[in-house]
């Protein structure tokens, strides 16, 4: 259930302690971002974006597809010559 609010368990690797962490968390410890790794985390962003874009865009023309099914087993077959 915390795995739905991105809280994950981590593992101190100095003393073993095993810990709660909320995983978007900077490390402790660590000083201010080099210019490298800015470059870094803002083109892992952006394959980030790029992979969720895509997915949304998979499911949405999948429930469209799964909707004009839908549509096409559930419309009116009109009314028969023979009048049944």
């Amino acid at each position: 259930m915390a795995s739905l609010a991105a809280i994950y368990p981590y593992r101190c690797k100095d003393c073993g302690h095993r810990y709660l962490r909320f995983r978007y968390a900077e490390p402790p410890g660590q000083g201010p971002a080099t210019a490298g790794e800015r470059e870094i985390r803002s083109t892992r962003n952006a394959m980030v974006w790029r992979r969720k874009r895509r997915e949304f865009l998979l499911f949405g023309v999948g429930v469209l597809c799964f909707l004009a099914f839908l549509y096409f087993i559930t419309r009116g077959r009109g009314e028969s010559p023979e009048g049944d």
